[in-house]
């Protein structure tokens, strides 16, 4: 795989109707038949459930570059969705994790 697009911003609408920034890395085979895309700044929302908020508005966010960025990048690709989200691992240590999109 190579990196088509590399922290792409882009705005979409979250569950509560309200216009975000979210970045997108775009990796794609060379055949075009496969591409993966990792999004950041995905808002997962406060209190409740966050990791629901979160893939609502992944899904949000996929369906609004599928109609912009993807047809022009990838038209035909099979579409793997990963989501970036801060986590912790220890005191003062940051790793990312990532939720795959169904």
């Amino acid at each position: 795989m190579k990196l088509v697009r590399q922290a792409h911003e882009f705005e979409y609408r979250d569950g509560q109707g309200v216009d975000r920034l979210g970045q997108v890395d775009v990796w794609a085979t060379t055949s075009g038949e496969r591409a993966v895309l990792v999004l950041r700044n995905v808002d997962g929302g406060s209190g409740g459930d966050q990791r629901l908020t979160l893939l609502e508005n992944a899904r949000r966010a996929v369906y609004m570059l599928a109609s912009s960025l993807l047809p022009f990048l990838v038209p035909a690709a099979h579409l793997d969705v990963w989501v970036l989200r801060p986590g912790k691992s220890g005191p003062g240590e940051h790793r990312p994790r990532a939720l795959v999109l169904p």
